[in-house]
């Protein structure tokens, strides 16, 4: 459990690096610089894993839709 926490973890601030601090929400993705698609293509080559990139894709929809 603990090895799965820290992967997601890591996963998580690798995301977090191509996000903002906006007024009205806690992040904000500018998808003028990267797009979610480019995000997910990073975290999958960083990563070695289309795990990975699907937990980015999970994460970064529920980071910036705040669901």
């Amino acid at each position: 459990m603990g090895k799965t926490k820290d992967w997601a973890m890591n996963i998580e601030d690798f995301c977090d690096g191509y996000f903002y601090a906006g007024i009205d929400k806690p992040f904000v993705l500018d998808e003028k610089d990267f797009t979610i698609e480019e995000v997910v293509e990073d975290v999958e080559m960083y990563f070695k894993s289309e795990v990975a990139a699907k937990y980015a894709r999970e994460y970064i929809k529920r980071t910036v839709e705040g669901a």
